[in-house]
């Protein structure tokens, strides 16, 4: 168990601001199928600023979720993957899973992210075979 500080408190802080940030990010993009490289780039800075903040304080779960979140924030910075309803969707899951984890940052370690990273590799995997056909 992690004991709270003033480090963690911020890092709390700050992170919930961010997961907002990328909400109201993804909701901007959704059904957007161009990518505007403005808001994908600052989605994809939040969702990188709560994997390292994750990173220096050894919360494992936070930043594999966050990094699975900013793999597919990078496809679609890149213009390789359309924001399909799926992914954005799958996106969102994750980011309601990662404030559940940020809310309850002592027991985030025991919180399961398996479902979560799942959910973001398939709908990656659908969106680029809708894509390809």
């Amino acid at each position: 168990m992690i004991p709270r500080d003033h480090v963690l408190e911020v890092f709390i802080e700050e992170t919930m601001e961010r997961l907002d940030s990328i909400e109201a990010g993804l909701l901007a993009l959704e059904g957007n199928n161009t990518c505007d490289p403005k808001l994908v780039n600052s989605i994809f800075r939040d969702a990188h600023s709560v994997k390292a903040g994750a990173n220096l304080l050894k919360l494992v779960n936070i930043e594999m979720l966050a990094h699975k979140l900013e793999n597919v924030l990078e496809k679609i910075r890149q213009c390789e993957l359309k924001t399909s309803e799926i992914v954005v969707t799958a996106s969102l899951e994750s980011v309601d899973k990662l404030r559940e984890m940020i809310e309850n940052v002592e027991k985030s370690e025991q919180i399961s992210i398996r479902l979560h990273t799942a959910m973001l590799e398939m709908a990656v995997k659908r969106t680029l075979e809708e894509q390809g056909s």
